[in-house]
């Protein structure tokens, strides 16, 4: 009965960990849902920096 019992409380303690588990993650999507709807439909691409190896000193600078 021991066995039985330790086994049964894993498994519910696995559902629990399932149940809490795909609640945070409902949240989380939730979440990013209002936070892209604040942001805008189509935020678009941001402008690219192109950057260019200074060769004297190897760092890397704005392209002129």
């Amino acid at each position: 009965m021991n066995t039985t019992a330790g086994i049964l409380a894993g498994l519910l303690v696995a559902g629990a960990a399932v149940t809490v588990y795909r609640f945070a993650r409902r949240q989380a999507d939730q979440l990013r849902a209002a936070i892209d709807e604040m942001r805008g439909a189509n935020p678009g691409a941001g402008d690219v920096i192109d950057f260019e190896k200074d060769p004297e000193t190897g760092v890397f600078r704005p392209r002129a």
